[in-house]
């Protein structure tokens, strides 16, 4: 019976894949649900309008696109974190500022000659499938560093793209299956979670996020509580959205900082609230949450501190691929 296989699986991680990865195989990529035109940024963009772009409009990455409508590979708003750094610290330069916070260097430097964003988005391919491969193959792709891939069988100004499957879209897809898979959340995350103090700079969360390749920063208080969710998308308060500023100031405390995506709160300290969940957490009931909220991690904590973080790829990652790396996944 299918109920005791699912049982079974929940003990066993290998079982647990294969019946995942058997679930996945019946799929075609071509059922996934189409949510909406494909986005693209030309090739010929400043990465400063194509960081831009992601953060107004709220999404992690895009495939770019060239005047022959091929695609050159994928801007991600991860490489905005050290691309923010290098401009807080050439403006740092250009005001005469000696010291730590103009010294800055990160591990990929998006060289400010670079006119367009074609050079930092040929470093991640935009891996695209044809509408019949199954959905493993994409979930696979997912899983392995891609925020998004392409399905083809698109009109050819749209670089052949008929839809762009994000990690949410698939995860969507699948996350009724979890129900009977009663897997914990502690089995899936990844620890220990990274984090900064509340009243380090603001500098500091986007060049960790830069040099670790990570997406996301727990902010703690003195006892080590998590008060604030830092992630990549942040930097949308440095180059500001929606006609506003933005604040270049990442000298100050991340409090401070962060403060201000609480619905331009002012002089206000509201709080953005914190997606969490504990270890013992079932993981459908915790994924049905992200999908629901367009999230894309959750903290795992215990006694209000960070102990681990559950994000769309490591719900993939322990999923679909072979668990080599079961610690390392995104550090």
């Amino acid at each position: 019976s299918d109920a005791a296989g699912t049982k079974m699986a929940a003990k066993d991680p290998k079982a647990l894949r294969e019946h995942f990865q058997g679930l996945l195989s019946s799929k075609k990529a071509g059922d996934l649900p189409i949510e909406r035109e494909p986005l693209f940024i030309s090739a010929q963009t400043i990465p400063l309008d194509g960081f831009k772009f992601l953060a107004e409009k709220g999404i992690r990455a895009c495939p770019v696109i060239n005047d022959d409508k091929k695609i050159v590979g994928t801007l991600d708003l991860r490489d905005s974190c050290g691309f923010i750094c290098q401009l807080f610290a050439e403006a740092q330069h250009a005001a005469g500022k000696k010291g730590s916070f103009a010294a800055q260097g990160t591990r990929a430097k998006i060289l400010l000659e670079d006119l367009n964003v074609t050079g930092v988005s040929q470093k991640r391919e935009f891996k695209t499938f044809p509408p019949e491969v199954s959905l493993l193959e994409v979930a696979l792709a997912l899983a392995t560093g891609s925020h998004i891939v392409g399905i083809l069988g698109g009109p050819e100004e749209q670089g052949s793209l008929s839809r762009v499957v994000t990690q949410g879209i698939l995860l969507k897809f699948v996350a009724p299956e979890l129900e009977n898979l009663k897997i914990t959340v502690k089995a899936v995350m990844t620890s220990p979670a990274v984090s900064l103090k509340w009243n380090d700079p603001a500098l500091k969360g986007f060049e960790l996020m830069a040099t670790k390749g990570i997406s996301s920063i727990a902010i703690v208080e003195e006892q080590g509580q998590i008060i604030h969710n830092m992630s990549a998308s942040d930097v949308k308060l440095f180059f500001g959205v929606d006609g506003g500023e933005g604040d270049k100031d990442l000298k100050q405390e991340m409090e401070d900082y962060l403060a201000k995506k609480s619905a331009g709160s002012g002089k206000s300290k509201a709080r953005a609230p914190i997606s969490v969940c504990k270890e013992g957490d079932d993981l459908h009931n915790v994924v049905t949450k992200l999908v629901k909220t367009g999230y894309h991690r959750v903290w795992v904590v215990k006694e209000k501190k960070p102990v681990g973080v559950l994000s769309l790829t490591d719900v993939f990652k322990k999923l679909v691929t072979a668990e080599k790396d079961d610690n390392c996944c995104i550090l």
